[in-house]
């Protein structure tokens, strides 16, 4: 897509982190915003925070693990702005860290319902109407580097929904590819970022740990980017239709190489050392 101003941006997750600075980077293009997040005083404040700086937005609270409601989220924007050509399919959420027995499985559908099945209920409620429009378009899943790399320890649910989005947005780029689409699909997959994922999930989480504090609080994490970053990155892959997004630190990067090459080779994985 070359050309995005007066265009249509969706960004679930966009009160906050990399789904806000998404929004502050299609609005510095010109774009329209249509913002969801769970969270309403949050997401009242990114809503008037954007229309501050002059972007036209459309904010709603909505919970991506609710197919009905990402579906009325839908109707709204498309009635609204008649089109939507840039879908980011952002929301998630991080978990307490536990062996991959120990979860309870409250723990593993709170996780699966918004950030795999988040990411299915977007796809199903807004692609069939990109496509029918026969705009250009673009879609954007969020994954993370969690979701290209062996797992670290304790927090399985979290990296199997992230291995679920590639997988599932390699499918997407295949069936768009494949069908001659004017719509093109990426997968995010951000390293570490300065985010609020850990306090801010720990605050909706079906079994709180009284975390606090962002990704850059957390010991041992090194070159933390800015959602600014990220956002930027996001925005290039879509401009230069480049599917993955790996906006992330060489240590990350190393990891991937890592367990690819086991994987041919027929080694075992590799166990990451518990983070101190």
């Amino acid at each position: 897509m070359n050309e995005l101003k007066d265009r249509v941006a969706v960004i679930t997750g966009a009160a906050s982190g990399i789904g806000y600075a998404m929004a502050e980077r299609f609005a510095a293009e010109g774009m329209k915003l249509a913002i969801a997040d769970i969270h309403q005083p949050s997401l009242d404040e990114a809503a008037a925070k954007l229309r501050a700086s002059g972007a036209t937005v459309l904010a709603e609270r909505v919970d991506v693990a609710d197919a009905a409601a990402v579906e009325a989220f839908a109707d709204r924007v498309f009635a609204e702005y008649g089109t939507v050509h840039v879908l980011c399919n952002n929301a998630g959420v991080a978990i307490q860290q536990l062996p991959v027995w120990d979860h309870p499985l409250e723990n593993w559908r709170w996780i699966m319902g918004i950030n795999l099945w988040g990411v299915i209920h977007g796809i199903r409620s807004f692609v069939p109407r990109m496509l029918a429009s026969g705009a250009e378009g673009h879609v954007v899943n969020t994954a993370s580097m969690a979701g290209l790399i062996t797992g670290s320890m304790g927090d399985s649910p979290y990296g199997v929904t992230k291995h679920a989005v590639v997988a599932l947005s390699e499918s997407l780029y295949r069936d768009l590819k494949t069908s001659g689409a004017a719509v093109g699909a990426s997968v995010l997959c951000p390293g570490w970022t300065g985010t609020g994922i850990i306090a801010n999930s720990d605050r909706d989480a079906p079994h709180p740990s009284g975390a606090a504090g962002s990704v850059a609080d957390l010991p041992g994490v090194p070159d933390v980017y800015a959602p600014s970053y990220v956002a930027g990155q996001v925005f290039d892959a879509i401009r230069d239709d480049r599917f993955y997004i790996l906006a992330t630190q060489d240590d990350f990067l190393g990891w991937m190489k890592m367990r690819h090459d086991r994987i041919e080779d027929g080694r075992n994985p590799a166990v990451p050392r518990r983070r101190p």
